[in-house]
């Protein structure tokens, strides 16, 4: 089986065919890996509510793994890469371009603006189909077999436009295609499992990337009238892979034919491509409460769903947040052409007598007195050579006559004014604003929300869902913490894991997280990333960080509901308030002066350039000696960056030993500093500052015979006037000095 969740629907047995199913087992964690420029690897155990196929998380044990770095031709120094014992220096995969960009135009997220604000939003949804019948279903249904999928799909539609879902999502069939004999498909197999994977890798191949062509679709599902199997049991009715929606190659689903009530099948398979577990997962009881959701659609178990319960608060939930995570952006696009779905109620097109045959086969029949009509479609049937009437335990379909001038609605029969008053769409429309909530932090810059509901009434009938802004936030909370830096903040949510051995069962407990942001995808900075300083391995803890956690130590955006939302320098929303070169929020640039320099005596070791003060902002420095000459042992470079402490502990390439690639390294108050790594062409430090302590720019000579090309520049605060008046006395001294030479 492929690696990753996959999520199945089975059937309720019949009366007289067996027992219920009980629910399928859990699955086990997801793995993800990185890999940086320089061959280094890193294997860990990742959280992923999107990750594929059916209970929710992946498999496979944590586990991380290191490699690849290695020693620079003609240079007797050590390359390290990030491991044991290494404490501030990590990898980073981002282009250290990005960061000296943000030095010179502090505008954090606002390319993310747009798509952060969809978060807070219903945004209508489009998912265009390609509906795919194979040749058992042509088989059975003939000439009729076209109107059918369109009706079962007509009540799929209608209830991803149910209000419980709490979004706006439009199914749209764009292809349909029937495969008859020996028109290629994928190949047929009585596995579930494998047949999911046939048909994702057959209709991979029918897709066009173009989203604007006609041939282009978002999902694929399968109809068949092949019994499906699982591993031990041919209950299952449908399978799908979780979390899916825009993957090309896993955004697919098979559905088992079993009448008109395929239409619940093929929406609880869709519900797993958008990401949504079963209502009996561990992930659903808090969500759901203590009634739980077993009649809703995402119950394993097949079951009619009450009108007016459609989807859970879990499903509600899970799609939600996979839609504003931004794993939805090809279904913003609304087609230009789609097949048209019935209006009509499949019950005025499919007598109750069909419904059987739909159910259980072309001999069956309706029986007719089992019970009041409209509750549970009874059909004739034979069961250890008897005659037997049988029920999968579902209405007979909404529209079916039950009366003279009566029709079925929800399984009850009622006057065909009722019925069409009930039929009749509703749009829905949002309710009044609720209070401002508690703030998200009781100083630093927390958050805090308002919200409203689709409830005013609430769409029903295949209305339309709300759209526009759910959701407002507003900064509150916004002085600083008493004796700690905005990044503490973070570093806190880092700490709470330490010496917590059941976070990853098999590895060490370390007892010294701290955040990660090196290597960290720009978006995945409002994810809580953390590392161990002592083993080395970093996790991400949490999808989230807490609403008003700094997205970077760089910016000043805040992340809110896992979004980095850009702030101004006093890190309030909305604010227009920037840093000046100084770093003073909203300052004119006044308080600091530039001081740049060159390098331009080398010897062999280690050179002290220049002592950077406390307070300096905005340092840059960069190095790139002259090529070498291409002969064995020729590096190409002599010169390297490196920083140390005042009193002579080493920062960053210090002891001979070289970080080759791009790094992040942690100042005393948090205060990060980026590097581009010592393979660079031309190696580059960058730091925005303001610094707490002083640092010492040195100089790696390993070649003094080549001229340098190092040059810094940074802003510092006024120096205090007595260090003034002590530099003057010593000027002074010294030009007495010469002229008694002299």
């Amino acid at each position: 089986m492929d690696q990753g969740l996959h999520g199945g629907l089975r059937r309720e047995a019949a009366v007289g065919a067996g027992n219920r199913r009980g629910p399928p087992a859990s699955c086990p964690p997801v793995t993800g890996a990185w890999e940086d420029e320089a061959g280094q690897r890193w294997v860990s155990s990742v959280p992923a509510p999107a990750s594929p196929r059916s209970g929710f998380l992946g498999s496979g044990g944590p586990r991380c793994e290191l490699g690849g770095a290695g020693r620079r031709p003609g240079l007797y120094l050590h390359l390290r890469p990030l491991g044991r014992g290494d404490f501030g220096v990590v990898h980073l995969d981002l282009p250290l371009g990005h960061l000296v960009e943000a030095l010179q135009d502090d505008a954090e997220g606002l390319a993310h603006l747009l798509h952060a604000a969809q978060r807070f939003a219903s945004v209508p949804r489009f998912v265009e189909m390609l509906v795919v019948a194979d040749e058992s279903m042509a088989r059975f249904h003939g000439a009729g077999l076209r109107p059918y999928l369109l009706t079962v799909l007509a009540a799929a539609a209608r209830s991803f436009r149910h209000g419980s879902l709490g979004n706006a999502v439009e199914l749209r069939v764009t292809r349909l295609l029937v495969l008859g004999p020996g028109t290629p498909g994928p190949p047929v197999t009585s596995n579930a499992a494998q047949m999911l994977r046939n048909f994702c890798r057959w209709q991979r191949d029918l897709n066009v990337p173009d989203e604007d062509s006609p041939l282009h679709f978002d999902t694929a599902i399968l109809f068949t009238r092949q019994d499906l199997c699982g591993a031990a049991t041919c209950d299952t009715l449908g399978m799908a892979d979780v979390g899916t929606a825009c993957d090309p190659e896993r955004s697919c689903a098979i559905v088992e034919d079993d009448g008109l009530q395929s239409a619940l099948t093929a929406a609880h398979e869709l519900g797993h491509v958008f990401s949504m577990p079963h209502d009996d997962s561990q992930h659903c009881a808090e969500l759901n409460g203590p009634a739980g959701s077993s009649r809703r659609v995402m119950a394993p178990v097949m079951s009619s769903v009450p009108p007016g319960e459609m989807w859970s608060p879990c499903s509600a939930r899970f799609i939600t947040d996979f839609l504003d995570n931004g794993h939805g952006h090809c279904l913003l696009d609304k087609p230009l052409e789609w097949l048209r779905l019935p209006t009509a109620l499949p019950g005025a097109a499919y007598p109750v007598e069909r419904q059987c045959q739909l159910a259980f086969g072309a001999d069956s029949r309706h029986c007719g007195d089992v019970q009041p009509p409209c509750a549970a479609l009874w059909c004739s049937g034979r069961a250890g050579g008897r005659a037997v009437c049988q029920t999968k335990h579902f209405p007979w379909a909404d529209g079916t006559p039950c009366g003279p001038g009566r029709a079925c609605m929800s399984g009850q029969c009622v006057g065909i004014a009722a019925m069409e008053e009930l039929n009749t769409p509703v749009d829905g429309a949002w309710g009044p604003w609720g209070p401002w909530g508690s703030c998200s932090r009781s100083c630093g810059g927390g958050v805090s929300f308002s919200h409203r509901s689709c409830t005013r009434p609430a769409p029903r009938s295949g209305g339309h869902y709300c759209r526009g802004e759910r959701s407002r936030f507003r900064s509150c909370n916004a002085e600083a913490c008493p004796g700690s830096s905005p990044l503490a903040f973070r570093e806190e949510q880092c700490a709470a894991y330490n010496h917590r051995p059941d976070v990853f069962k098999g590895l060490p407990a370390a007892g010294d997280w701290v955040p990660r942001y090196s290597g960290v995808p720009e978006k995945d900075r409002c994810k809580l990333t953390c590392q161990s300083r002592s083993l080395g391995y970093y996790h991400v803890l949490e999808p989230r960080v807490a609403d008003g956690t700094p997205c970077s130590p760089e910016g000043t955006g805040v992340c809110v509901q896992g979004r980095c939302i850009p702030t101004g320098c006093d890190r309030v929303i909305g604010s227009k308030k920037r840093f000046d070169k100084c770093m003073v929020c909203g300052g004119d640039g006044s308080t600091c002066t530039k001081i740049s320099g060159v390098f331009t005596k080398p010897r062999y070791g280690y050179n002290d350039v220049v002592t950077i003060p406390a307070g300096a902002t905005h340092l840059l420095v960069r190095q790139g000696s002259p090529a070498g000459s291409g002969d064995a042992g020729d590096s190409g470079d002599s010169i390297y960056l490196a920083l140390r402490q005042p009193s002579g502990g080493s920062l960053l390439n210090g002891g001979y030993v070289l970080v080759p690639s791009e790094s992040t390294v942690t100042l005393a108050g948090g205060v990060t500093l980026r590097y581009s790594g010592a393979t660079a062409a031309a190696e580059t430090l960058a730091c925005r500052g303001p610094l707490r302590e002083p640092l010492v720019l040195q100089a790696l000579v390993v070649d003094e015979r080549r001229p340098p090309r190092l040059k810094y520049s940074f802003f510092a605060p006024p120096r205090p006037a007595a260090a003034w008046e002590k530099q003057k006395a010593e000027i002074l001294a010294i030009l007495r000095n010469r002229r008694r030479r002299a």
